[in-house]
Protein backbone atom coordinates (compact mmCIF):
# COMPACT_ATOMS: atom_id res chain seq x y z
CA UNK A 1 0.00 0.00 0.00
CA UNK A 2 1.20 3.50 -0.80
CA UNK A 3 2.58 5.38 2.22
CA UNK A 4 0.73 8.66 2.62
CA UNK A 5 2.24 10.03 5.81
CA UNK A 6 5.90 10.55 5.06
CA UNK A 7 8.30 13.48 5.32
CA UNK A 8 9.31 14.37 1.77
CA UNK A 9 11.74 16.81 0.24
CA UNK A 10 11.36 18.49 -3.16
CA UNK A 11 12.48 15.52 -5.27
CA UNK A 12 10.37 13.06 -3.26
CA UNK A 13 7.24 15.14 -3.77
CA UNK A 14 7.66 14.61 -7.51
CA UNK A 15 9.02 11.06 -7.36
CA UNK A 16 6.29 9.78 -5.05
CA UNK A 17 3.64 11.25 -7.35
CA UNK A 18 4.75 8.84 -10.06
CA UNK A 19 5.34 6.05 -7.51
CA UNK A 20 1.68 6.37 -6.53
CA UNK A 21 0.53 5.82 -10.10
CA UNK A 22 2.95 2.92 -10.45
CA UNK A 23 1.40 1.21 -7.42
CA UNK A 24 -2.22 2.33 -7.65
CA UNK A 25 -2.63 3.61 -11.21
CA UNK A 26 -4.55 0.67 -12.68
CA UNK A 27 -7.15 0.57 -9.92
CA UNK A 28 -7.21 4.37 -9.63
CA UNK A 29 -8.08 5.04 -13.26
CA UNK A 30 -10.43 2.06 -13.54
CA UNK A 31 -12.66 3.50 -10.82
CA UNK A 32 -12.12 7.03 -12.12
CA UNK A 33 -13.51 6.22 -15.56
CA UNK A 34 -16.37 4.17 -14.10
CA UNK A 35 -17.44 7.10 -11.92
CA UNK A 36 -16.64 10.07 -14.15
CA UNK A 37 -16.36 8.44 -17.57
CA UNK A 38 -20.08 8.60 -18.39
CA UNK A 39 -20.22 12.32 -17.67
CA UNK A 40 -17.08 12.95 -19.71
CA UNK A 41 -18.53 10.93 -22.59
CA UNK A 42 -21.73 12.96 -22.50
CA UNK A 43 -19.61 16.11 -22.42
CA UNK A 44 -17.73 14.90 -25.51
CA UNK A 45 -20.98 14.29 -27.42
CA UNK A 46 -22.35 17.74 -26.59
CA UNK A 47 -19.06 19.45 -27.43
CA UNK A 48 -18.89 17.58 -30.73
CA UNK A 49 -22.28 18.82 -31.92
CA UNK A 50 -21.60 22.35 -30.66
CA UNK A 51 -18.19 22.56 -32.35
CA UNK A 52 -19.54 21.02 -35.55
CA UNK A 53 -22.37 23.55 -35.70
CA UNK A 54 -20.02 26.45 -34.98
CA UNK A 55 -17.34 25.44 -37.51
CA UNK A 56 -19.91 24.58 -40.21
CA UNK A 57 -21.52 27.97 -39.56
CA UNK A 58 -18.17 29.71 -39.90
CA UNK A 59 -17.45 28.06 -43.25
CA UNK A 60 -21.00 28.75 -44.44
CA UNK A 61 -20.61 32.41 -43.53
CA UNK A 62 -17.38 32.55 -45.53
CA UNK A 63 -18.84 30.81 -48.58
CA UNK A 64 -22.08 32.83 -48.68
CA UNK A 65 -20.51 36.14 -47.72
CA UNK A 66 -23.06 36.52 -44.92
CA UNK A 67 -21.09 37.67 -41.86
CA UNK A 68 -24.22 37.40 -39.70
CA UNK A 69 -24.82 33.74 -40.53
CA UNK A 70 -23.85 32.44 -37.07
CA UNK A 71 -25.82 35.18 -35.29
CA UNK A 72 -28.89 34.42 -37.40
CA UNK A 73 -28.52 30.72 -36.66
CA UNK A 74 -28.29 31.41 -32.91
CA UNK A 75 -31.29 33.76 -32.87
CA UNK A 76 -33.43 31.32 -34.80
CA UNK A 77 -32.55 28.57 -32.28
CA UNK A 78 -32.30 30.73 -29.16
CA UNK A 79 -34.29 28.40 -26.90
CA UNK A 80 -32.12 25.44 -27.83
CA UNK A 81 -28.92 27.43 -27.30
CA UNK A 82 -30.06 28.64 -23.86
CA UNK A 83 -31.05 25.14 -22.77
CA UNK A 84 -27.80 23.80 -24.17
CA UNK A 85 -25.83 26.45 -22.26
CA UNK A 86 -27.55 25.68 -18.95
CA UNK A 87 -27.12 21.93 -19.39
CA UNK A 88 -23.49 22.38 -20.44
CA UNK A 89 -22.66 24.49 -17.35
CA UNK A 90 -24.31 21.93 -15.06
CA UNK A 91 -22.52 19.06 -16.77
CA UNK A 92 -19.07 20.63 -16.75
CA UNK A 93 -19.53 21.70 -13.10
CA UNK A 94 -20.48 18.14 -12.14
CA UNK A 95 -17.52 16.67 -14.03
CA UNK A 96 -15.17 19.17 -12.39
CA UNK A 97 -16.52 18.51 -8.89
CA UNK A 98 -16.03 14.78 -9.32
CA UNK A 99 -12.61 15.32 -10.88
CA UNK A 100 -11.35 17.43 -7.98
CA UNK A 101 -12.95 15.25 -5.31
CA UNK A 102 -11.95 11.83 -6.62
CA UNK A 103 -8.21 11.82 -5.67
CA UNK A 104 -9.02 13.28 -2.26
CA UNK A 105 -11.49 10.48 -1.54
CA UNK A 106 -9.09 7.86 -2.89
CA UNK A 107 -6.38 9.10 -0.54
CA UNK A 108 -8.90 9.16 2.31
CA UNK A 109 -9.56 5.45 1.82
CA UNK A 110 -5.81 4.77 1.86
CA UNK A 111 -5.51 6.83 5.05
CA UNK A 112 -8.31 4.82 6.68
CA UNK A 113 -6.71 1.57 5.42
CA UNK A 114 -9.84 0.64 3.45
CA UNK A 115 -10.22 -1.07 0.08
CA UNK A 116 -10.24 1.40 -2.82
CA UNK A 117 -13.17 -0.16 -4.65
CA UNK A 118 -15.43 1.78 -7.00
CA UNK A 119 -18.33 1.25 -4.61
CA UNK A 120 -16.36 2.60 -1.63
CA UNK A 121 -15.19 5.67 -3.56
CA UNK A 122 -18.69 6.36 -4.91
CA UNK A 123 -20.21 5.96 -1.44
CA UNK A 124 -17.71 8.43 0.00
CA UNK A 125 -18.39 10.79 -2.91
CA UNK A 126 -22.10 10.81 -2.09
CA UNK A 127 -21.31 11.59 1.56
CA UNK A 128 -19.02 14.49 0.67
CA UNK A 129 -20.90 15.83 -2.35
CA UNK A 130 -22.79 18.42 -0.30
CA UNK A 131 -19.53 19.81 1.09
CA UNK A 132 -18.06 19.86 -2.41
CA UNK A 133 -20.95 21.99 -3.69
CA UNK A 134 -20.65 24.36 -0.71
CA UNK A 135 -16.92 24.73 -1.36
CA UNK A 136 -17.57 25.42 -5.04
CA UNK A 137 -20.22 28.09 -4.33
CA UNK A 138 -18.23 29.79 -1.57
CA UNK A 139 -15.11 29.85 -3.74
CA UNK A 140 -17.04 31.69 -6.45
CA UNK A 141 -17.66 34.61 -4.08
CA UNK A 142 -14.52 34.41 -1.88
CA UNK A 143 -11.50 33.00 -3.72
CA UNK A 144 -12.43 33.73 -7.34
CA UNK A 145 -12.81 37.54 -6.97
CA UNK A 146 -9.56 37.66 -4.99
CA UNK A 147 -7.73 35.76 -7.72
CA UNK A 148 -9.14 38.07 -10.39
CA UNK A 149 -7.67 41.07 -8.59
CA UNK A 150 -4.29 39.44 -7.91
CA UNK A 151 -3.83 38.06 -11.42
CA UNK A 152 -5.14 41.29 -12.95
CA UNK A 153 -2.43 43.28 -11.17
CA UNK A 154 0.20 40.68 -12.08
CA UNK A 155 -0.88 40.76 -15.73
CA UNK A 156 -0.17 44.49 -15.93
CA UNK A 157 3.19 43.98 -14.21
CA UNK A 158 4.15 41.56 -16.99
CA UNK A 159 4.47 44.53 -19.34
CA UNK A 160 7.30 45.91 -17.19
CA UNK A 161 8.92 42.44 -17.01
CA UNK A 162 8.80 42.22 -13.20
CA UNK A 163 5.47 40.41 -13.54
CA UNK A 164 6.99 37.45 -15.42
CA UNK A 165 8.86 35.88 -12.45
CA UNK A 166 5.97 36.86 -10.18
CA UNK A 167 3.42 35.00 -12.27
CA UNK A 168 5.71 31.94 -12.58
CA UNK A 169 5.68 31.76 -8.77
CA UNK A 170 2.09 32.93 -8.29
CA UNK A 171 0.35 30.34 -10.50
CA UNK A 172 1.69 27.23 -8.69
CA UNK A 173 1.37 28.97 -5.30
CA UNK A 174 -2.29 29.82 -5.83
CA UNK A 175 -3.02 26.42 -7.37
CA UNK A 176 -1.51 24.66 -4.38
CA UNK A 177 -3.22 26.96 -1.87
CA UNK A 178 -6.69 26.40 -3.37
CA UNK A 179 -6.18 22.64 -3.76
CA UNK A 180 -4.83 22.19 -0.23
CA UNK A 181 -7.80 24.21 1.03
CA UNK A 182 -10.10 21.71 -0.66
CA UNK A 183 -8.16 18.76 0.75
CA UNK A 184 -8.39 20.22 4.26
CA UNK A 185 -12.08 21.07 3.90
CA UNK A 186 -13.14 17.67 2.57
CA UNK A 187 -11.01 15.49 4.88
CA UNK A 188 -11.66 17.35 8.15
CA UNK A 189 -14.46 19.00 10.09
CA UNK A 190 -12.97 22.47 9.55
CA UNK A 191 -15.24 25.14 8.13
CA UNK A 192 -14.43 26.87 4.86
CA UNK A 193 -12.49 29.82 6.23
CA UNK A 194 -10.54 27.71 8.71
CA UNK A 195 -9.53 25.40 5.86
CA UNK A 196 -8.34 28.43 3.87
CA UNK A 197 -6.17 29.54 6.79
CA UNK A 198 -4.66 26.10 7.36
CA UNK A 199 -3.89 25.66 3.66
CA UNK A 200 -2.16 29.04 3.63
CA UNK A 201 0.04 27.92 6.54
CA UNK A 202 0.81 24.67 4.70
CA UNK A 203 2.02 26.54 1.62
CA UNK A 204 4.17 28.79 3.81
CA UNK A 205 5.67 25.79 5.63
CA UNK A 206 7.35 24.31 2.52
CA UNK A 207 6.96 27.18 0.09
CA UNK A 208 9.77 26.57 -2.38
CA UNK A 209 9.40 22.78 -2.40
CA UNK A 210 5.69 23.18 -3.11
CA UNK A 211 6.22 25.83 -5.79
CA UNK A 212 8.94 23.78 -7.49
CA UNK A 213 7.12 20.45 -7.51
CA UNK A 214 3.81 22.00 -8.59
CA UNK A 215 5.51 23.94 -11.39
CA UNK A 216 7.30 20.84 -12.69
CA UNK A 217 4.06 18.84 -12.65
CA UNK A 218 2.43 21.68 -14.59
CA UNK A 219 5.18 21.53 -17.21
CA UNK A 220 4.93 17.72 -17.51
CA UNK A 221 1.15 17.99 -17.95
CA UNK A 222 1.43 20.63 -20.66
CA UNK A 223 4.09 18.68 -22.57
CA UNK A 224 2.03 15.47 -22.52
CA UNK A 225 -1.18 17.24 -23.54
CA UNK A 226 0.64 19.24 -26.21
CA UNK A 227 2.20 16.15 -27.77
CA UNK A 228 -1.03 14.11 -27.73
CA UNK A 229 -3.22 16.89 -29.15
CA UNK A 230 -0.71 17.62 -31.91
CA UNK A 231 -0.80 14.02 -33.20
CA UNK A 232 -4.25 14.32 -34.90
CA UNK A 233 -3.30 17.83 -36.05
CA UNK A 234 -0.20 16.62 -37.89
CA UNK A 235 -2.05 13.60 -39.28
CA UNK A 236 -4.73 15.89 -40.71
CA UNK A 237 -2.28 18.42 -42.12
CA UNK A 238 -0.16 15.66 -43.67
CA UNK A 239 -3.25 14.13 -45.26
CA UNK A 240 -4.30 17.47 -46.78
CA UNK A 241 -0.80 18.28 -48.04
CA UNK A 242 -0.30 14.90 -49.69
CA UNK A 243 -3.68 15.03 -51.45
CA UNK A 244 -4.14 18.67 -52.56
CA UNK A 245 -6.10 17.59 -55.63
CA UNK A 246 -8.88 16.31 -53.39
CA UNK A 247 -9.42 19.83 -52.05
CA UNK A 248 -10.15 21.21 -55.53
CA UNK A 249 -12.20 18.20 -56.56
CA UNK A 250 -14.32 18.09 -53.40
CA UNK A 251 -14.31 21.36 -51.42
CA UNK A 252 -17.21 20.19 -49.25
CA UNK A 253 -15.21 17.13 -48.28
CA UNK A 254 -12.33 19.43 -47.41
CA UNK A 255 -14.59 21.45 -45.12
CA UNK A 256 -15.82 18.25 -43.47
CA UNK A 257 -12.24 17.09 -42.92
CA UNK A 258 -11.26 20.41 -41.32
CA UNK A 259 -14.39 20.30 -39.15
CA UNK A 260 -13.65 16.80 -37.90
CA UNK A 261 -9.97 17.65 -37.36
CA UNK A 262 -10.62 20.82 -35.34
CA UNK A 263 -13.42 19.19 -33.36
CA UNK A 264 -11.24 16.17 -32.54
CA UNK A 265 -8.36 18.35 -31.35
CA UNK A 266 -10.66 20.50 -29.21
CA UNK A 267 -12.44 17.55 -27.61
CA UNK A 268 -9.19 15.64 -27.07
CA UNK A 269 -7.68 18.65 -25.31
CA UNK A 270 -10.70 18.91 -23.00
CA UNK A 271 -10.65 15.21 -22.06
CA UNK A 272 -6.88 15.18 -21.63
CA UNK A 273 -7.15 18.21 -19.39
CA UNK A 274 -9.57 16.38 -17.09
CA UNK A 275 -7.51 13.20 -17.03
CA UNK A 276 -4.16 14.95 -16.59
CA UNK A 277 -5.54 17.00 -13.71
CA UNK A 278 -5.27 13.79 -11.71
CA UNK A 279 -1.49 14.08 -11.91
CA UNK A 280 -1.58 17.54 -10.36
CA UNK A 281 -4.22 16.66 -7.75
CA UNK A 282 -2.35 13.54 -6.65
CA UNK A 283 0.82 15.61 -6.35
CA UNK A 284 -1.05 18.09 -4.15
CA UNK A 285 -2.38 15.22 -2.05
CA UNK A 286 1.15 13.97 -1.47
CA UNK A 287 2.13 17.52 -0.45
CA UNK A 288 -0.88 17.65 1.89
CA UNK A 289 -0.06 14.42 3.72
CA UNK A 290 3.66 15.19 3.79
CA UNK A 291 3.01 18.47 5.59
CA UNK A 292 0.62 16.71 7.98
CA UNK A 293 3.41 14.25 8.78
CA UNK A 294 5.94 17.05 9.30
CA UNK A 295 3.57 18.88 11.64
CA UNK A 296 2.33 15.95 13.70
CA UNK A 297 4.38 12.76 13.09
CA UNK A 298 1.13 11.02 12.21
CA UNK A 299 2.80 7.83 10.96
CA UNK A 300 4.59 7.32 14.30
CA UNK A 301 1.35 7.85 16.23
CA UNK A 302 -0.45 5.41 13.93
CA UNK A 303 2.29 2.81 14.50
CA UNK A 304 1.95 3.24 18.27
CA UNK A 305 -1.83 2.85 18.04
CA UNK A 306 -1.35 -0.23 15.86
CA UNK A 307 1.03 -1.81 18.40
CA UNK A 308 -1.46 -1.12 21.18
CA UNK A 309 -4.29 -2.67 19.19
CA UNK A 310 -2.29 -5.84 18.44
CA UNK A 311 -1.30 -6.22 22.12
CA UNK A 312 -4.94 -6.07 23.18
Amino acid sequence: MFQLYKKRDFSQLIGDTFSFFKLEGKNYFKSYFIINGGILLLLVVILYFFMKAFIDGTFAATQTGNSNYINDMMYSNMTNFVLFGIFFVILISLASLINYSYPILYFKLIEDKKERTTEAIFSLLKQKFGKAIIFYLLSLVVIFPLLLIVFGITFFLVFILIGIPIIIILVPAVTSWVTLTYYQYITSEDDYFKAIGKAFEMVKAKFWSIIGSTLIIFVIMQVIMGVLTMIPYFIGIFSLMTNPQNIEADPNGYVSTITILMTTIFILSIILNYVMQNLLLVNQGIIFYSIKETEGNVSILNDIDSIGTHEE
